[in-house]
């Protein structure tokens, strides 16, 4: 099957809500680099307003639930990003999954490909940090039995945003050992932190930035980048059950999917 008709395979499906066909031998993508190739027509097929870009498996719990070793990127939209708290989020679903996460607003455009960006030049980029929960969702046949080609090309299975308040002076934020914790209707579910995020959530941040350049994209200022589920633990999501993500020092976002 050509690469045009793998794209077009993913975006029929995308755009009539409909589950996607499995990939075969034959339709699976090449590598990676076909992967985002994919991903981008996707991503262009939708014809939304871009917000941001998200980054995943980025802890050893994801890792080890997708069967990846290293980070994967999808992109997001103003148009499928809330306020908390949303209370009545009536999205097209499959197999939703809730991710808590950190998400930094970038300052400017982030374009140098002769110094690599890390965790320690990175925040100087930085303008703000808030609470997110981010929903992942498998559009696949087989659910989240699913590898690195296949997230990819499904734009990271990026679904929705919803976003908490965002905080300016994010560098007295301990963003490596506040605690986060997720109720579902009052019932404490799972916790984290930032350090499960690569060690520190900004390198999330830098790994995209770097991988951006390295396909000839880049980070524009005033985008956002969600770093990873903080997470212990996956945890699907039910719907009608309020879920509240607590970020100790930055506050809550609630969520209730209808």
């Amino acid at each position: 099957m050509t690469f045009d008709h793998k794209t077009a395979d993913i975006i029929s499906h995308r755009k009539d809500n409909s589950i996607i066909p499995d990939f075969t031998s034959e339709t699976m993508p090449t590598d990676v680099g076909e992967a985002y190739e994919i991903q981008k027509k996707v991503i262009e097929s939708f014809g939304l307003n871009q917000l941001g870009w998200k980054v995943g498996c980025t802890t050893k719990m994801a890792q080890e639930f997708s069967g990846m070793s290293e980070p994967f990127s999808g992109a997001m939209f103003s148009e499928t990003t809330f306020s908390s708290p949303e209370l009545e989020l009536s999205v097209y679903m499959n197999k939703p999954i809730i991710e808590p996460e950190l998400c930094f607003e970038i300052s400017e455009d982030l374009t140098d490909k002769n110094t690599p960006y890390d965790e320690k030049n990175i925040v100087n980029y930085i303008k703000s940090i808030c609470p997110v929960i981010e929903i992942v969702d498998a559009r696949y046949e087989k659910g989240w039995d699913i590898k690195a080609l296949e997230t990819i090309s499904d734009n990271g299975v990026h679904s929705c945003l919803i976003m908490g308040n965002k905080l300016a002076d994010w560098q007295e934020y301990d963003r490596l050992d506040s605690e986060m914790r997720l109720y579902v209707e009052g019932e404490f579910i799972s916790g984290g932190k930032g350090r499960n995020v690569l060690g520190d959530p900004l390198r999330s941040v830098a790994w995209i930035a770097n991988s951006l350049l390295e396909r000839d994209q880049h980070i524009k200022a005033g985008e956002i980048i969600t770093t990873g589920n903080t997470c212990d633990k996956p945890i699907f999501a039910e719907k009608n059950k309020t879920i509240l993500a607590y970020f100790n020092g930055l506050g809550e976002v609630v969520i209730k999917l209808v």
